[in-house]
């Protein structure tokens, strides 16, 4: 079963989807002596989860191309015969430290208490317990902001909002298996969440520190988050939405101020203030690209 999951949290749907039950009422394996084959080579290498995810991953089935033909719709629409690479939205959990990770504010402390990054004031106030010592959510500050997702404090009665509008599970019961929506809610989020916004100027003010000019900076920002460069198609898309947040902020300064006073970590003041705007906004919409939301 423990294959399975680990099978499951790599592409997707496990080879027996119904992950959750093994049983006669679950469903049958697509790749039954795959499965197997894994689980005796899981067990005969000592349990190592290290080598086994490896094995996974370095093995062709997963490095195809997640690209569909007509032809693979028709014959495997839902990818259970893995004629293709595997394709779906990240965890909740890796959304946010994937944002994180790529502005470079993902604290790499490993072990210690749960954690209180952002969240709407007053978040607890409708739920908590007058003697409750989780009765007012206090926010942290400093490193504890950007610990990784798995370090969130959860309180079952309000849970982490970003987090629950990715399907994150409730904690209430045992979950294997994960839904996978797509709303507008969650757009709201990491358009507008002051985690995602923060660690948008961030990726941005290292763009313009590391990199001397437009083409440079669009490169860097593209392989922070996509790990590839654009195409000459894309680029031009950039930079002519940079060209008119330049003008948008440039006669806007307050605006530009009130964007970049979101988050904690406080923006460099030498630099143009308009053009950090800028810069900030194309990260963030670079960050809600598909392409960086999905695996």
């Amino acid at each position: 079963m423990i294959v399975n999951r680990y099978w499951q949290e790599i592409f997707g749907t496990g080879i027996v989807k119904t992950s959750e039950d093994f049983g006669i009422m679950g469903e049958p394996p697509t790749h039954e002596q795959l499965l197997d084959w894994l689980a005796a080579e899981y067990r005969d290498e000592g349990w190592d989860t290290k080598k086994l995810i490896k094995q996974i991953v370095m093995s062709a089935t997963y490095r195809q191309a997640a690209l569909a033909t007509k032809e693979k719709l028709e014959k495997d629409p839902a990818n259970r015969l893995l004629s293709r690479g595997p394709r779906f939205r990240m965890d909740a959990e890796m959304v946010r430290d994937t944002a994180l990770a790529a502005s470079n504010l993902l604290s790499e402390k490993v072990g210690g208490s749960s954690v209180h990054p952002y969240q709407p004031d007053g978040v607890w106030d409708v739920v908590g317990m007058p003697e409750s010592n989780t009765r007012n959510y206090k926010r942290d500050s400093g490193e504890a902001l950007y610990r990784r997702s798995m370090y969130t404090f959860w309180k079952r009665a309000a849970p982490p909002v970003s987090m629950e509008l990715f399907n994150a599970p409730t904690r209430e019961v045992s979950c294997l298996r994960r839904e996978r929506t797509n709303t507008p809610l969650q757009a709201l989020v990491t358009l507008n969440d002051p985690q995602f916004v923060e660690a948008a100027r961030m990726l941005a003010q290292n763009a313009i520190e590391k990199s001397p000019d437009d083409a440079q900076r669009i490169d860097y920002i593209a392989r922070r988050i996509l790990s590839r460069s654009f195409t000459e198609k894309e680029t031009a898309i950039v930079k002519k939405i940079l060209e008119d947040l330049l003008d948008t902020y440039n006669a806007n300064p307050d605006d530009a101020k009130a964007l970049l006073n979101d988050g904690e970590t406080k923006s460099d003041v030498k630099l143009n203030q308009a053009q950090l705007a800028a810069w900030t906004m194309v990260c963030n919409q670079v960050l809600n690209l598909d392409e960086a939301l999905n695996k």
